[in-house]
């Protein structure tokens, strides 16, 4: 009887040693993203806010929005604001993970450009010399032809799978008048079911006793 039960236990805990998948969306929004413009004094400065993008760009990238600290996107808004060539903000998102990562993306849109650093690793220096043309022209820029595509290969190894992680994308001003960010990912985690590592280790103890009967 003892046999039995112990290969039961044995069996019930390598059964339930499934894992769930924990997703962990990034996406450019006011809820989510911080900037630093007012610490650095520039005119019109504020919170980051939701813009409406300029005729001239690409929609926003799944569930995202575009995004600037001030009405920098839609030239005929009365409120549109003129941002000065040179000027560069930092937007920033911090999330958690738990767990091994089994996947990561990122895509972004930017006018004029943007430099993105994950974790204090730059993954994308943006090209700031030479004659600038428009955010059309060169990546990561503001169409879906200049879009900056990061995957799992370029993430994986600057992501702190357990902890905190920050991810700035510097924006630059360096010609034209429209200013934005926009840029949406996921990360996703494998994390254990409620219970699994009970189950593991019940399994683990009813092989031993089935082994101690042996």
């Amino acid at each position: 009887m003892l046999k039995k039960f112990a290969l039961l236990f044995a069996i019930s805990g390598a059964l339930f040693t499934a894992k769930a998948d924990t997703i962990t969306p990034l996406t450019s929004s006011a809820t989510n993203t911080t900037n630093n413009s007012v610490a650095l004094g520039i005119t019109n400065a504020g919170a980051t806010q939701n813009i409406v993008g300029n005729s001239a760009w690409a929609a926003p990238l799944p569930g995202s929005s575009w995004i600037s600290f001030t009405t920098t996107g839609d030239t005929s808004n009365s409120d549109f604001y003129t941002v000065p060539n040179g000027t560069a903000v930092t937007f920033a998102e911090s999330f958690m993970l738990n767990g091994p990562i089994t996947s990561a993306f990122l895509d972004v849109l930017a006018d004029d450009t943007t430099s993105v650093v994950l974790n204090g690793t730059t993954l994308y220096s943006a090209n700031l010399t030479g004659n600038y043309p428009t955010c059309s022209s060169i990546a990561i820029g503001c169409l879906t032809s200049t879009e900056g595509v990061f995957n799992t290969a370029q993430l994986l190894p600057y992501l702190n799978a357990n902890g905190m992680n920050t991810i700035d994308f510097t924006v630059f001003q360096k010609a034209g008048s429209s200013f934005g960010l926009d840029y949406s990912g996921c990360i996703t985690t494998a994390t254990p079911e409620p219970g699994t590592l009970f189950l593991l280790g019940a399994g683990l103890i009813g092989l031993a006793l089935l082994k101690s009967r042996s």
